[in-house]
């Protein structure tokens, strides 16, 4: 499926690779001069990735109090929020960024989710709703992230709203919906509307400097972050806790679809596999989807992310390990055909509640 935004990239000289069903640019001039932009300046990115939703009525938010594992009745207009959509079993439907639409009316809502998840949302959404006053669209979304240190100043001197410093927040015009999120590895604005309205912006962003970007370069902002990816990292087999995103989770709201999977191993135990933190004791070949084994080469998990990172100088990765194996400390190792590589894990931390 290709995005709104693909012709424009296309002119850009970008080359395209498909992922989770979208095609998106994979680099343009270079994932080394597009990672430093991002680090040092200004880089543009399609965000067609990931699709969008807007729920509204006056029964929104109390809707989605009990559908969503975050409480939503703490949403304010021009916020944010980390949220999920879970099974009865505690394993993700879909992830989702909330926000409180400002200037679009009372009990706006927009959801972020991934664009390969569209549909099996609206299922849920349409098997769950019995007569609330509400209704839910998926207008198309053109999106542009627009990262690094200029980002902020370069889209404000273009005569544009900013939205609160917080992170996820929004702030809307007539004509774009700008969100300030934090999953995408450096200082992020993301710029949605109509296709006229993005290239503009667009063409506008290039000429202050803003460089053309791709996955590639993307992929390692979010690795260094170690923030895990939707059909990458955890997908519909995998459960909240072990992804270790606990701040999607509110543990004071009450009920919701897999509440009490989530409450139960959060307060009294551990998920029998774990997403830990990987770094590897050298190589340049990339290891995504590499065996993990243990001393005895038996395999208790696999890499899901690998990329060089050019701020530790080494690769670095994120994996899924059964919970026997994650430990600081095992002795592991990336198995791929002939090669046989080292690895550490580390343990992101439980939440603090």
């Amino acid at each position: 499926m290709k995005t709104g935004l693909t012709e424009w990239f296309e002119n850009q000289g970008a080359d395209f690779v498909e992922t989770d069903g979208v095609q998106l640019p994979v680099r343009v001039s270079g994932a080394g001069k597009e990672y430093a932009a991002a680090r040092e300046s200004l880089a543009l990115f399609d965000g067609g990735d990931r699709g969008w939703m807007e729920m509204s009525g006056p029964d929104t938010a109390d809707f989605l109090q009990r559908m969503l594992s975050s409480d939503v009745r703490e949403l304010s207009a021009g916020g944010g929020q980390w949220s999920a959509l879970l099974n009865g079993k505690g394993k993700w439907v879909s992830d989702f960024l909330l926000f409180g639409l400002e200037g679009r009316g009372v009990d706006v809502i927009g959801i972020d989710l991934p664009a390969s998840r569209l549909a099996p949302v609206r299922q849920v959404f349409e098997m769950a709703h019995f007569g609330e006053e509400l209704s839910w669209s998926s207008p198309p979304s053109n999106r542009l992230l627009v990262l690094g240190p200029q980002a902020e100043t370069t889209v404000a001197g273009l005569g544009l709203p900013l939205p609160k410093k917080e992170s996820p927040s929004c702030v809307s015009t007539p004509e774009l919906t700008i969100l300030r999120r934090p999953d995408r590895g450096e200082s992020c604005l993301e710029l949605i509307g109509n296709r006229e309205s993005v290239l503009e912006q667009a063409e506008r962003l290039v000429a202050e400097g803003g460089v053309p970007s791709g996955l590639a370069a993307l992929d390692i902002l979010r690795v260094e972050a170690l923030v895990p990816r939707w059909g990458t990292d955890f997908g519909e087999e995998s459960t909240l806790p072990e992804t270790n995103e606990w701040h999607r989770a509110s543990f004071t709201k009450g009920c919701y679809t897999g509440q009490e999977v989530v409450a139960k191993i959060h307060t009294y135990g551990e998920a029998p596999r774990q997403l830990c933190h990987l770094s590897f004791h050298s190589g340049t070949t990339p290891l995504h989807g590499a065996e993990i084994q243990d001393e005895e080469g038996e395999s208790v998990g696999r890499v899901t992310s690998w990329i060089w990172s050019p701020l530790e100088d080494r690769p670095i990765g994120l994996g899924l390990l059964r919970r026997k194996a994650a430990h600081e400390g095992n002795r592991l190792w990336a198995v791929s055909e002939e090669i046989r590589e080292p690895l550490k894990l580390s343990l992101p931390p439980k939440a603090q509640i």
